[in-house]
């Protein structure tokens, strides 16, 4: 069985100027150009900040200096049970996959990349109401699966933005049981 594609989500709701407050839930690898250069335990909290045009870490009293890219790296490891990603505040979505951020026009420039049925599960409950009828998240979920799989490739950045121009994503909330139930089934 083939695996299931990944989306990539360009992060423009969240408004990230000079800098990015993470909360990693789940066991992550920092990489830059490839290259491994930190790993951070489940709930690690993370800083990534522009000074002088390039990125820099900051986690725990260490700096450490990135350049221009850094990507932040979901381990399959750490005892999850499958609800593992990235928060940008406390009480915030889950964004579950990678995180790549990079530096464009003096600002951060966030893309998560995730496997197309999680990110689904930040899109349906958003796009209609967690409240709505089971069968017409179903229905919202089938739209929302073929508009994604459609804009795979359609940037060479990004495949989909996170806000209405293309379908709202807002991270995953695992309490949205109705919404989660639908994009499963």
């Amino acid at each position: 069985e083939e695996p299931a594609p990944s989306v990539r989500v360009l992060l423009r709701r969240l408004a990230l100027t000079d800098r990015a407050d993470l909360i990693l839930d789940g066991v992550y690898t920092a990489k830059v150009g490839g290259k491994v250069i930190m790993s951070f335990p489940r709930k690690a909290e993370v800083t990534v900040a522009i000074r002088g045009g390039e990125l820099y870490l900051f986690y725990e009293g260490m700096t450490q200096r990135l350049g221009g890219e850094v990507t932040f790296v979901r381990n399959a490891s750490g005892g999850d049970d499958g609800r593992t990603g990235i928060r940008f505040d406390k009480n915030g979505g889950l964004y579950p996959g990678d995180l790549r951020l990079t530096v464009r026009d003096g600002a951060l420039y966030p893309v998560c990349t995730m496997p197309v049925e999680e990110y689904l599960l930040g899109v349906v409950p958003y796009e209609m109401s967690e409240y709505f009828p089971l069968e017409a998240l179903k229905t919202q979920a089938v739209c929302a699966r073929t508009y994604a799989l459609n804009k795979l490739g359609a940037n060479k950045d990004y495949d989909v933005v996170d806000t209405t121009n293309d379908q709202v994503f807002k991270g995953v909330n695992y309490n949205y049981t109705t919404a989660l139930r639908a994009v499963k089934e």
